[in-house]
């Protein structure tokens, strides 16, 4: 009796260990899918985003620290696929794939914007800023319009972005507006703002994707054309030019949009925390690149490129009055009189301000 007791005590035992496996694989099993569910629930938004901007240039150091950020801001759950230097096409090529959903997000600059808001191009007329307070000011006072019918067209403006003073790089020297009839100058396809202005002196342009300037310039097919200094060093245009103007074409503006199609599915915090992150960013690739285009012509300088004194007097005169021409001639077609009117009124008030 005592030796069944004993082997019925061990049975015991043999069964409540079984048990407690068959308990705990159970339990894992529960726990294995309530997390499977919950990170269904939690998925990751990818965000396929495309720019020109070349890997290592100062635009894509600053997006990959984005990358970084906001995939620990968002516990994992926004995460970027980015398409550097033109991979995903030129401007016009990546928002044919927005509007077909292969691309989510793009860093812009004028032509792409002028293709979905045209308006927006007010910012690129030539000549019209004087200095970068100015530009710092139309832009704040602009945003939230620009913001609202950016939305109508289908996307949300994550930020307004900086692509800078674009300058004339060419292989002969332009001092005045006269020189420039001479010179085969190249214009970005689709960029009625660029083909207005050199029309407005004497140029019949040669339109071009900016992903064929390199071999136009190689070729001699171009002899001319128009960036910020960055852009020069880092697209490899600047071996084929010899000198720079010191008067900025122009102020070209930037924007990061994102089509409302996919910012749509993001729960509203997750959208907020991505347009701060991008407001942040771009605000510190503004300084970045403000600080690194001078310091890209004193490095263009010492590579033998020459940059060409300010104009003054009457050659000065005649710069502002292509500004003119080109602001008459694309209001009401390419943005509203109205806006014009507003934009001048921002910058009349500023510098009546100046002491």
């Amino acid at each position: 009796m005592n030796s069944f007791s004993r082997k019925g005590i061990a049975l015991s035992k043999k069964d409540a260990l079984n048990s407690a496996a068959v308990i705990f694989f159970a339990l894992s099993l529960c726990t294995a899918l309530i997390f499977a569910c919950h990170s269904s629930a939690q998925a990751r938004f990818i965000i396929k985003f495309a720019t020109v901007a070349p890997e290592g240039s100062t635009w894509m150091k600053h997006m990959r620290e984005l990358q970084k950020k906001l995939k620990v801001e968002s516990k994992g759950q926004i995460g970027f696929r980015i398409y550097p230097g033109g991979v995903a096409g030129d401007e016009l090529d990546v928002l044919r794939k927005i509007r077909i959903r292969q691309i989510h997000c793009a860093a812009f600059t004028g032509v792409g914007l002028g293709q979905i808001l045209p308006m927006a191009r007010v910012m690129d007329l030539p000549f019209l800023f004087r200095n970068y307070k100015e530009v710092d000011l139309v832009r704040r006072k602009l945003e939230p319009f620009f913001e609202t019918h950016f939305k109508e067209k289908g996307f949300d403006l994550l930020a307004l972005a900086e692509v800078g003073d674009v300058h004339i790089f060419s292989k002969k020297p332009v001092r005045r507006v006269s020189d420039l009839s001479k010179l085969r100058v190249w214009i970005w396809s689709g960029d009625p703002i660029a083909k207005e202005t050199f029309s407005s002196m004497g140029v019949s342009p040669v339109p071009l994707a900016m992903t064929d300037v390199n071999t136009a310039l190689s070729t001699g097919m171009i002899d001319t054309v128009y960036v910020p200094p960055l852009g020069a060093l880092t697209l490899q245009w600047y071996p084929y030019l010899k000198f720079m103007m010191s008067l900025p074409l122009a102020y070209s503006t930037g924007a990061v949009l994102i089509s409302r199609s996919f910012s749509s599915r993001m729960t509203t915090d997750l959208f907020n925390l991505l347009k701060k992150d991008f407001h942040q960013t771009m605000a510190e690739l503004t300084e970045d690149l403000r600080a690194q285009n001078k310091e890209t012509i004193h490095l263009l300088e010492e590579k033998g490129l020459k940059v060409l004194p300010m104009p003054a007097g009457p050659d000065l005169r005649d710069f502002y009055t292509v500004r003119d021409k080109v602001a008459k001639a694309l209001s009401g077609k390419v943005y509203p009189a109205e806006l014009l009117e507003r934009v001048n009124l921002i910058l009349n008030s500023e510098r009546r301000e100046k002491p």
